[in-house]
């Protein structure tokens, strides 16, 4: 029998399994983006580009950081020291860099 099974209760177990699967599969997405804008081998011919793959990237690590924190702490939340959940900071920083990567794309379009 699965250990999340037996010590979590019902919706704290969905909160705890959806929120980290979220985490993973965005975070897959995001990472790699961040590394393909950075990465000196690549050549990204219009300078936009480079900047909305990253800003992109970093926004969807950003949304991943929140959700893999909030997993964490449905995971910690009986304990003596429990995480506390994700603030508002991953989600205004992931919304600052979506606009710079619309912003970009709107420069790269034009």
């Amino acid at each position: 029998m699965d250990v999340t099974t037996t010590l979590l209760s019902g919706s704290r177990r969905k909160r705890v399994i959806y929120a980290g699967w979220l985490a993973v599969g965005i975070g897959l997405i995001g990472a790699p983006l961040v590394v393909l804008s950075l990465w000196p081998g690549i050549d990204h011919t219009p300078y936009s580009a480079n900047t909305v793959l990253l800003a992109f990237g970093l926004c969807l690590s950003s949304i991943a950081y929140a959700f893999g924190r909030a997993a964490v702490a449905g995971m910690t939340e009986d304990r003596p020291r429990p995480v506390s959940g994700p603030g508002n900071i991953p989600y205004l920083l992931a919304g600052g860099f979506l606009a710079v990567a619309v912003i970009s794309l709107i420069v790269a379009a034009a």
